[in-house]
């Protein structure tokens, strides 16, 4: 378990890697296909240039509207913006959006400003016309954005002011009807008292010139308890009838308001005034508790400040005394607020049809409440006022008219206050809305933007032409250049070997560095000489292969052994391709005992080796063939007789060359690179693809078996020869004719030959 951190490290750095890997290869093909990029923007930038010079002009006008929310609501300046952001904003958002403002805003729209109407039924303008509104809050403001997008830059501007003047036509006449419905009942309430004054006062004259005719003192203060008691009574009596007066009053707008479907949130708090907020509280599932738990926290916060600021008078911020009462009212506001934030939740939840039932229940039980108290005053104050009367019947008549008279009159000024209250609210009760911002003309259109279509256009263009090259690069599973198979494989390449000349013959004297020394396919042999002898890698034991057969890999080789025994390096040729051996078939030494036999042999392998080796006819070079064929030709190369035998070539020559299978058709090449210096690859740019040499270079890096570089052969080449190889990476044995061998990576039947040597 210890190990996991280091494992997982390492896979990371191995899918970086490879990200990087893949995006430098892809970095290369835009290089090579950059025509094809460059098209794709030129297009996409013309076709761009066609809509911005086709493309029909918007113009956009905007007005900003500011919504206070009034009224006499005693929470937190912070819970109240906090109420406007979640309720009162997204509900005149969706309010300035609706069907009824809308129709209005084209009432009041000229047919002149009607341009983007045209053409368009009459049933969907207001569809139109809400499609190209747009609405939407400031963030942390109270104020709402309202724009709209017009052909014509005026058009636009009357269509933002027609919406926002039918809004506040909307909202004023909502407002207007509630409060004029509770203006108009309590007006009869006061024309009903303006009656019983008049006839009071006329009661109150009639008994004063009678006590006047008795001779008692009518301005005397001296009152008699029983009259005392029905004075008193008379006063309760007021009251009663006047709280029953602004219940029935609130009862009757709540009624008008549930039939008109109006909103009832407005009247939440004016039935908590005359219910009492504690019934309220608890009707919405809060208990008295609750509300007693509010009050004392209330009282405890404004206990809590007092000391605060007698502490800061003599203490500093950081005093424990002071951090501890910051923290008591830090925690008190907060229940507080959360108290109020569960109240206004549950108001949110309940829908009007279930607020309206509950406020007017209500409503109506502290009327008949208040019936029943004035009931029963009523009559205790006609007991007392009788028993009054009977006392001193006259002088307690005058009195009692006299309060009757008096409460007559505050009874009416109280109305009147409150006709008066309700009248300033008439303009907005609980929310002013209010325009800050006039739309104005603007010349400059908003859509299409030039700006915008360029980066568009450029982006599409771009992404088309990134997408086209990945197409093609991936339908294309060639090399291009020897850049970038050398960037892709991350190996360098050696030598460059252009096509060869076609040889009918065999032996050494067919090599094109012997036969044609002068030639320039002679020069790139000697080139990847060069390559190999100046090279920071010991290069002296290389096995050559390649990803698939036909692609000339026994024919470098050869050539490249040449090359080595002309710079006077004892070279060695080893055919140790024991499957397909084209190296002995190309030298003319098929059916010689060789590799096999000295691998299978008893004898010492030094011995065997002397006797096995074939000398050729340029000095310094000598071949070992690869035998007859065995069965199992990698359990062979896997042997410590193969070991020792290249143990003893190293020592007895300069250069051991060793020819193996294409990498991918069998184990042998990896069987062999690790007894080796290193892997030379022979590729052809043309035939192989991409993914098979990248999986061949991956497989030899997996093995630690290092690639010292590639030869690219057959520049020029057209068609490769066929090398009994197929896209599922195995050889085929079961048929072959001695006349279709060829010599290039081929190699004779099993006919057991007298072995010769070559002079």
């Amino acid at each position: 378990m210890a190990d996991t951190p280091a494992v997982d490290s390492e896979s990371d750095d191995l899918a970086s890697a490879h990200f990087v890997h893949s995006l430098m290869q892809f970095a290369m093909a835009v290089r090579h296909r950059k025509n094809i990029v460059i098209v794709c923007l030129a297009v996409a930038l013309l076709l761009g240039a066609l809509y911005y010079a086709t493309a029909t002009r918007y113009y956009s006008a905007e007005a900003g509207l500011l919504v206070l929310q009034v009224g006499s609501q005693t929470w937190s300046a912070e819970s109240t913006q906090r109420s406007l952001e979640k309720t009162v904003l997204p509900t005149y958002e969706g309010l300035i959006v609706s069907t009824k403002v809308i129709e209005g805003a084209l009432a009041l729209l000229q047919p002149q400003d009607r341009i983007d109407l045209a053409g368009v039924s009459r049933e969907n303008w207001a569809n139109v016309l809400r499609g190209n509104l747009r609405v939407k809050a400031i963030r942390n403001t109270n104020i709402i954005k309202v724009s709209y997008e017009s052909k014509d830059p005026n058009a636009a501007v009357a269509v933002v002011d027609a919406v926002v003047r039918s809004y506040l036509n909307f909202s004023a006449e909502t407002y207007k009807t509630t409060a004029g419905e509770i203006i108009q009942i309590l007006g009869k309430e006061k024309n009903q008292l303006a009656e019983q004054m008049a006839r009071k006062n006329e009661e109150l004259l009639q008994a004063r010139r009678a006590l006047g005719d008795m001779g008692l003192p009518v301005d005397s203060k001296v009152l008699h308890p029983l009259a005392q008691r029905a004075v008193s009574l008379n006063e309760d009596l007021i009251k009663a009838q006047t709280k029953r007066i602004e219940l029935e009053a609130t009862l009757a707008a709540l009624q008008a308001a549930v039939r008109n479907g109006g909103d009832l949130q407005q009247y939440v708090f004016t039935v908590a005034s005359v219910v009492g907020e504690q019934l309220l509280l608890s009707n919405l599932g809060f208990t008295r508790e609750d509300a007693q738990t509010q009050g004392d926290l209330q009282r405890d916060l404004l206990t809590y400040k007092g000391e605060m600021r007698n502490l800061q008078n003599h203490l500093g911020p950081a005093h424990p005394k002071v951090a501890a009462l910051a923290d008591k009212i830090r925690e008190t506001e907060q229940y507080l607020l959360g108290y109020q934030d569960r109240v206004r939740e549950r108001l949110e939840q309940l829908e009007n049809s279930h607020l309206g039932p509950m406020l007017i229940d209500l409503v109506q039980q502290k009327t008949t409440q208040a019936w029943q108290l004035e009931s029963s005053l009523g009559a205790q104050f006609n007991q007392a006022q009788a028993e009054a009367v009977a006392l001193n019947d006259r002088l307690a008549q005058v009195q009692i008219l006299e309060h009757d008279l008096n409460w007559l009159r505050e009874l009416h000024d109280v109305m009147l206050n409150r006709m008066a209250g309700l009248e300033l609210k008439n303009e907005g009760l609980d929310v002013r809305t209010t325009v800050v911002d006039e739309p104005v003309v603007r010349k400059n259109p908003v859509s299409p933007k030039l700006v915008m279509t360029f980066l568009l256009c450029l982006l599409a263009g771009l992404g088309v032409g990134l997408l086209a090259v990945y197409l093609l690069d991936v339908l294309d599973d060639h090399f291009r250049s020897v850049e970038e198979l050398q960037a892709i494989l991350g190996v360098p390449a050696l030598a460059m070997v252009q096509q060869l000349p076609a040889s009918e013959s065999v032996g050494v004297e067919t090599l094109q560095i012997i036969a044609d020394p002068e030639a320039s396919q002679s020069e790139a042999f000697r080139t990847l000489r060069t390559a190999l002898l100046l090279s920071n890698q010991d290069t002296r034991k290389i096995v050559v292969s390649s990803s698939e057969p036909g692609d000339g890999k026994t024919t470098v080789l050869a050539n490249l052994a040449a090359a080595l025994a002309q710079s006077q390096k004892k070279t060695l040729l080893i055919d140790a391709d024991l499957r397909r051996p084209g190296l002995t078939a190309m030298l003319g030494l098929r059916g010689v005992e060789g590799l096999s036999g000295i691998i299978h042999g008893q004898l010492p392998v030094a011995s065997m080796a002397a006797q096995h080796i074939q000398t050729t006819a340029l000095a310094g070079l000598d071949v070992l063939p690869s035998g007859p064929r065995p069965t199992n030709p990698a359990e062979l190369l896997a042997s410590p007789r193969f070991a020792e035998l290249l143990a003893w070539a190293e020592l007895a020559y300069d250069h051991v060359l060793i020819d193996s299978p294409p990498a991918l058709a069998a184990s042998d090449t990896a069987v062999i690179g690790r007894l080796v210096d290193g892997v030379m690859l022979v590729v052809q740019p043309a035939k192989n693809h991409r993914r098979v040499l990248i999986r061949t270079v991956k497989s030899f890096s997996m093995l630690k078996i290092p690639v010292l570089g590639v030869v690219v052969n057959r520049v020029d080449a057209g068609k490769s020869y066929y090398y009994g190889y197929d896209g599922s990476y195995h050889y085929d044995y079961q048929s072959y004719d001695d006349s279709e061998i060829e010599f290039d990576d081929d190699f004779a039947p099993d006919d057991e030959i007298a072995p010769r040597r070559v002079a």
